[in-house]
């Protein structure tokens, strides 16, 4: 029935099975011809406490082992999980009804007495046999059945229906105990059998197993053991003698048995999806390494490559100023746009390929950063001189608000221009005409910096986009990125060359109203330092 081995110290061969199997069950054999040997009747004023501890031992163990089925089947579907959960909920109501049944407790329902709890007995018996039964026929058959729950709920009260018809409808039912004889009945002896018959049909099937594992050794045992109680009970011929205590006897080491090998299970199940998350782990890990392993390698030749697209550019670029240097000849006009138009589209290809020499370096962790103190109005005053043509020339109106005072930073003065350079640009390309773009500086006297923003009426970046602007290669919309350009890299590098600086960036935007982008800079008052990232 249960799952076999899940590794080789876990299985039993089918050589150690059958003698251990056999060993334990002349144990208790032995323990039964004892019981013969010397027959003797329990105390009635011991019985009773003696009895009670037992019975809710089982019920006890009938719960825990219905919840960790309930729990077993709905991590892995199997039905026998679902039958064994119905199977042991039902028997922990039903016993418990057969233990406050007993003689010498408080009335349940009904006036109690020996033949009332004989009948849930029986009733409880026969559930647990073929509850047993039909879960070991099942296999590891695996059915996901729909509203699980409400199929437990209902369960749940159809016995506790039964169990209150059993005790109002008592008269009329077959007795299970002559109280006149002071013995039980034949039916109840007959009835006996078939839960023995059902038990040992149960413990047949698990027998033909190939392969056994360690929990199918216990619940083999606790299915003999359970036919052994059965056993027990039809030698009884007085409510409190040695057969019937046996009998309950049996019966909790039954129910222990059984507990054990559904424990097992659910350490085998634990320790399967250990072994599983752990070989999971290793092959992230060895995934993990053979991407950074490609990453490095993409960084060198983004790298390398770069280099080597810079040098017969800067060469294009050069030769392109000689030539529209008048010194080298007269140019007609349209040979001058010609020029132009190389010349320009040379420097910005160069922008982009610095741009990903940049970022390959700060990657490799070969970018140096030469910090020194500079006023944030020269930074700002210099940027601004060298970019209002460009805004000039879109029609976009360019406005700056300098930072109050000289106010100084200490950064990288080079790389904290090129972010301004990108945050202007950036604003510049997806502004309209006759659009704003302003320039703006302030003291954060709460964290010792200096905030520079930069905002515009562009287009705007919707909220669930702000997150993904700074990654590499990302941009908004890609469609409609495409008509303005790009490469997705400008913000990613104005990222890190704040971070470098001791700085962040942040943005606020919305569709259609704009955006302001904000980094920060530390104030000055620290000795000029050169660091390596």
């Amino acid at each position: 029935m249960f799952t076999a081995g899940l590794v080789k110290e876990r299985v039993l061969t089918d050589k150690s099975f059958l003698p251990k199997l056999a060993l334990s069950v002349l144990f208790f054999l032995f323990l039964t011809f004892l019981a013969g040997r010397f027959y003797v009747v329990v105390n009635k004023d011991v019985y009773p406490g003696v009895h009670m501890v037992m019975e809710f031992v089982g019920i006890i163990v009938a719960v825990c082992s219905s919840l960790m089925s309930w729990y077993d089947y709905k991590y892995k579907h199997e039905l026998r999980m679902l039958i064994l959960c119905l199977t042991f909920g039902g028997v922990a109501l039903i016993e418990f009804a057969h233990a406050v049944s007993y003689l010498g407790m408080p009335a349940f329902i009904t006036p109690n007495s020996v033949n009332k709890a004989s009948t849930y007995w029986i009733i409880f018996n026969l559930l647990l046999s073929s509850g047993l039964v039909a879960a070991i026929f099942c296999g590891s058959k695996v059915k996901k059945v729909g509203q699980v729950t409400l199929l437990l709920t209902s369960f749940s009260l159809a016995t506790l229906v039964l169990i209150v018809a059993v005790a109002l409808f008592l008269p009329i039912l077959p007795p299970m105990y002559n109280p006149v004889a002071g013995s039980q009945t034949q039916i109840k002896v007959i009835l006996e059998y078939v839960v023995i018959f059902l038990l040992l049909l149960a413990a047949a099937k698990l027998l033909q197993k190939k392969q056994v594992a360690k929990q199918d050794y216990y619940l083999c045992l606790a299915l003999v053991l359970g036919a052994l109680s059965e056993v027990a009970f039809t030698f009884y011929s007085n409510a409190y003698d040695v057969y019937n205590l046996l009998g309950h006897v049996f019966k909790v080491f039954s129910y222990a048995f059984i507990f054990k090998a559904l424990s097992d299970e659910a350490v085998g199940m634990l320790y399967e999806t250990n072994s599983k998350l752990a070989e999971q782990r290793e092959l992230l890990a060895h995934a993990n390494r053979q991407l950074q392993e490609q990453d490095r390698l993409k960084d060198e030749f983004l790298a390398n490559t770069n280099h080597e697209l810079r040098t017969p550019l800067s060469a294009i670029i050069a030769f392109t100023e000689l030539l529209m240097d008048p010194a080298a000849g007269e140019l007609n006009d349209l040979q001058k746009d010609y020029l132009n138009e190389i010349n320009d589209s040379g420097k910005e290809l160069l922008v982009r390929i610095n741009g990903f020499l940049d970022l390959s370096k700060i990657a490799a962790g070969k970018t140096v950063v030469y910090k020194e103190e500079f006023l944030v109005a020269e930074l700002i005053e210099d940027i601004v001189r060298r970019m209002a043509p460009l805004f000039q020339n879109k029609g976009v109106v360019l406005e700056t608000i300098p930072c109050p005072g000289g106010i100084k930073v200490l950064a990288d003065k080079d790389k904290a221009g090129q972010v301004l350079t990108n945050l202007m640009s950036n604003a510049l390309k997806f502004t309209a005409p006759n659009g704003i773009v302003i320039v703006e500086a302030g003291l954060e006297e709460a964290t010792d910096s200096v905030n520079i923003s930069v905002k515009d009426s562009g287009i705007g970046i919707d909220e669930r986009d702000l997150e993904k602007i700074f990654n590499p290669f990302y941009q908004v919309d890609g469609a409609a990125s495409r008509n303005f350009g790009g490469t997705g890299i400008g913000l990613t590098l104005a990222k890190k060359l704040v971070e470098l600086n001791g700085g962040n960036i942040t943005v606020s935007s919305r569709r259609s109203q704009g955006s302001v982008f904000t980094f920060t800079l530390p104030v000055a008052g620290r000795e000029i330092l050169g660091e390596v990232f």
